[in-house]
């Protein structure tokens, strides 16, 4: 199921961004720089996050948050194109739809908006990023980036969005 999170999430999300980062960049980042994550010190920004617009929240046949997903206004291009800010899953829980419909909802959200396409940024190591071209996603621009002391390549997609489903 998905819902939006409340302010009461905050501290489960930060603890789900530090674990899905551990899960996923393990072998593509540092591991001094995964290991001092801290979910204590995120959850302020996603308290402000959760603040500001909507976060949706994927929860588990027990009610337990599994993943998160949150968008907005892109913070680079146009007024009229979104960006997808954050898609993380616990891998546990991976290739299910989950994932998917966590988009979905972004993607709607984005839409009332009145946005006509939406941008990702991802790490061109992160085998995630393959869930993007899935879905329509094409690659515009790659620019380096530095996490941890090491020099990486982060890919932006472009998806353009489609008339309302009403999810």
């Amino acid at each position: 199921m998905i819902r939006a999170a409340v302010l009461e999430d905050a501290a489960v999300i930060a603890r789900i961004h530090v674990a899905s980062w551990r899960e996923t960049y393990r072998t593509i980042m540092p591991d001094p720089y995964l290991d001092h994550l801290s979910a204590e010190n995120r959850e302020p920004g996603w308290r402000k996050s959760l603040a500001e617009g909507p976060v949706f929240v994927a929860l588990d046949q027990t009610n337990e948050i599994v993943g998160f997903a949150n968008g907005g206004p892109s913070r680079k291009n146009s007024v009229m194109e979104g960006e997808l800010y954050a898609l993380y899953l616990l891998k546990s829980h991976q290739g299910q739809g989950t994932g998917k419909r966590l988009f979905d909802h972004v993607l709607e959200d984005l839409r009332q908006q009145g946005c006509s396409s939406c941008v990702v940024n991802v790490l061109a190591d992160n085998p995630s990023r393959f869930f993007y071209e899935r879905f329509g996603g094409r690659l515009v621009s790659g620019q380096p980036i530095e996490r941890g002391g090491k020099q990486l390549i982060e890919y932006t997609y472009r998806i353009m969005l489609q008339p309302s489903s009403n999810v």
